[in-house]
Order: C-alpha cells, then structure tokens, then sequence
C-alpha cells in the first residue's frame, strides 16, 4: 500500500501480522510509551524497521526475559534517567540469578529424587529433611 508520507513504513495491521501479535498489544505498548509510531496518516498507526526492531525486543523481552513492561521501557529507554536506568538494569540482573538459584537448587533435588528415590516418595529422606530444615524461617 502507498500511502502519500508513509513511504518505507508499515501499517500496524501489517507489523502485527509479521511479528505474530495484535495490533491492540502493539496500541497497548503505544499508550504505555513503549514504542511510538513512525507516522499517523488517515487514524492508523504506522512503523518503520526501528520500531518494528523495538516491538520485537518487547516481544522477547516478555517471552524470555521475565521483566514487565515497565522494566522493558526503562532498559529500552537507555541510561538518559542515569542511576534509575543501572539501577533497573542492575536489580533485573539480580532477580535473575535469585531465580537461576532457586531452579538449580529445584533441579538438583529432583535428580536426587530420581537417583535415590525411584520407588518412593521422598518423605522422610535425610536429604530432603535437611532442605526443609535449613528452609525454614528462623
């Protein structure tokens, strides 16, 4: 489609489509000022390959990265709000390997499972009675 001012752009419908997503999840990242539009022409919304680009950074983002969308604005949003920028970036970074602790941890004990445990349940395994023991608060 040709459309006089929009040449090299693609309509929202079109980038949905490209990018696997619905045109109302792209208006959504509009309004929440993640990604603006190249250019409007006759009420549609249109994008050019550095939106399209940061649309699918969204959309990993959100697919891999567990981080919400004001943290995927924030880190798209680059160091320009200085120490809010690190700071989002650093404590992302820490959630993550919070969480890679905690799904190792989880991994290894089911292999324990498994190795130790293949007919039985675990209960009452001095394995994972120490687990418990040292999960406990105080």
């Amino acid at each position: 489609m040709t459309v006089p001012g929009v040449q090299g752009l693609e309509p929202i419908d079109a980038v949905a489509r490209r990018l696997g997503l619905r045109a109302s999840a792209i208006r959504y990242y509009d309004e929440r000022g993640l990604v603006a539009p190249a250019s409007r022409h006759a009420g549609r919304r249109w994008y050019g390959p550095t939106e399209i680009r940061r649309l699918a950074i969204i959309q990993y983002w959100q697919a891999h990265g567990l981080m919400s969308l004001e943290e995927i604005k924030d880190v798209l949003d680059g160091p320009a709000d200085g120490r809010r920028w690190s700071q989002v970036v650093r404590d992302r970074i820490d959630s993550l390997r919070a969480q890679a602790e905690r799904i190792e941890a989880t991994r290894a004990y089911l292999e324990h499972v498994l190795a130790h445990h293949p007919d039985s349940a675990p209960d009452g395994c001095d394995h994972f009675e120490s687990l418990l023991s040292t999960a406990r608060p105080g």
